[in-house]
């Protein structure tokens, strides 16, 4: 079942130190291997990230939502374009956070993955012992595709089918990436930026997505008394 709720204190803050009650429920994320195949329906691997530009075609973005019964005129509502940059991942007191500097707003720095609950008792201070990291919210972008690329360290992409707003925990697979290849995902694919372990962190990933940077949320304690925990290697 799913709530229709709308969040409140949506201000960058709740993303960086977001109320996770105690007795929570833990969902198990399964993980595979990022394949062209595996990815399908998701999106797809990236060799290079300059052959996936709107430009050549690849790089999807989606026409600007509009009321009324007037259709958009022809070759409209999508001349935004993409934005781009570095996406820094860090492991600060036993947790993952992000910066996504491709996004100069107060919207841009997050707490990507818990290492650990509040009421674990065996937490690591410098995440090297974390295996996993537990998910308290999850996203999706109506507006355009992203994109995630690593040269130097394999990530971890948490992913849900484009299902709109009616999620659940259990449509979640999670997806390893090896180190050297990136990651498309199309418009509306749920999704948690990507994640890696602490010992290839600090490190920065290179980001691509559309510029409107348009974000509709699902927050997992709030809506269904659960986190995800997801694995961080195969």
């Amino acid at each position: 079942m799913t709530n229709q709720k709308t969040h409140k204190g949506t201000d960058g803050g709740t993303y960086k130190s977001p109320e996770i009650p105690p007795g929570v429920e833990v969902h198990d994320v399964p993980i595979v291997l990022a394949t062209d195949e595996s990815l399908q329906g998701y999106g797809c691997l990236v060799d290079d990230p300059e052959n996936f530009t709107v430009e050549s075609g690849r790089f999807e973005i989606v026409p600007w939502q509009h009321a009324g019964w007037r259709s958009l005129d022809p070759g409209t509502g999508d001349e935004g374009g993409t934005t781009e940059g570095a996406f820094r991942l860090f492991w600060q007191d036993g947790h993952l956070f992000g910066e996504n500097l491709a996004l100069a707003t107060t919207a841009n720095q997050y707490l990507l993955g818990l290492g650990s609950l509040p009421s674990d008792s065996a937490k690591s201070a410098d995440g090297f012992s974390i295996d996993h990291v537990y998910a308290w919210y999850s996203d999706y972008h109506p507006d355009g595709g992203q994109l995630f690329y690593s040269s130097n360290s394999p990530i971890v992409a948490n992913l849900a089918p484009a299902l709109g707003d009616s999620i659940k925990p259990e449509d979640f697979t999670a997806f390893y990436v090896e180190a050297g290849s990136g990651l498309y995902i199309h418009p509306g694919v749920w999704h948690n930026a990507v994640y890696v372990k602490a010992e290839h962190a600090p490190t920065e990933v290179f980001g691509r997505q559309g510029k409107v940077h348009a974000r509709i949320s699902v927050r997992w304690p709030e809506e269904f008394n659960k986190v995800l925990r997801v694995p961080l290697s195969l």
